[in-house]
């Protein structure tokens, strides 16, 4: 700013010596000053203000830029960082867990739909009720020459060993078999089906 006010008034000084010499005598130099004033170097120099604005703007961004910076760096320390990166762990631990309950729920539905159908099972159970009705009148009206009594209590120790032994090996059948897989309330009352008709069969 001040290279351009000493400008601004060299300009001055020179219009008003053209105009009118007599005006400023007292102030006129000498020749050796008035050669230097006109030897000057900025005589013919021509400044844009706009430029000087600039140049200010400039400035003010880079002190801002510089704020920004600082503040960037202030708001992030270690203690920070270390919060954040908890935080995003924590964040993945209950997406992790929050996975893994739906994927249980998922299964429990499952199996829930194959064994919790028991209309076949409810069909099932009045014929078993008819057949277990019937054994009981046929084992009422005759009695066999060599029959294994149905009650625990009245079989002796060989009986009892030998009808264990039926049993676990019917139940070892039955877990391996693929309609257990399948529907294991089904297979047992199929099973069960089955085998009261065995029993009535051979006391005929």
């Amino acid at each position: 700013m001040l290279i351009l006010a000493a400008a601004l008034g060299q300009q001055v000084l020179s219009q008003r010596l053209c105009s009118s010499p007599s005006a400023i005598g007292p102030l006129l130099p000498s020749a050796p000053d008035w050669a230097f004033i006109h030897t000057d170097i900025f005589a013919k120099t021509q400044i844009d203000p706009s430029a000087l604005v600039q140049s200010l703007e400039l400035d003010q961004r880079s002190l801002a830029s510089l704020r920004k910076g600082a503040e960037a760096k202030a708001i992030l320390p270690k203690k920070e960082k270390l919060r954040l990166r908890r935080e995003r762990w924590l964040q993945k631990i209950e997406a992790i867990k929050l996975a893994e309950q739906k994927l249980k729920e998922e299964r429990r539905r499952r199996a829930t739909a194959v064994v919790g159908d028991l209309h076949p099972l409810r069909d099932a159970l009045p014929e078993l009720q008819e057949l277990d009705a019937g054994r009981r009148q046929q084992t009422r009206g005759r009695v066999s020459s060599k029959p294994r009594p149905a009650e625990l209590s009245r079989m002796s120790a060989a009986q009892r060993r030998q009808l264990l032994e039926e049993e676990r090996t019917r139940f070892q059948e039955l877990l391996t078999s693929p309609a257990y897989r399948a529907s294991p309330l089904l297979a047992i009352g199929q099973q069960l089906a089955h085998q009261m008709q065995l029993e009535g069969g051979s006391q005929l």
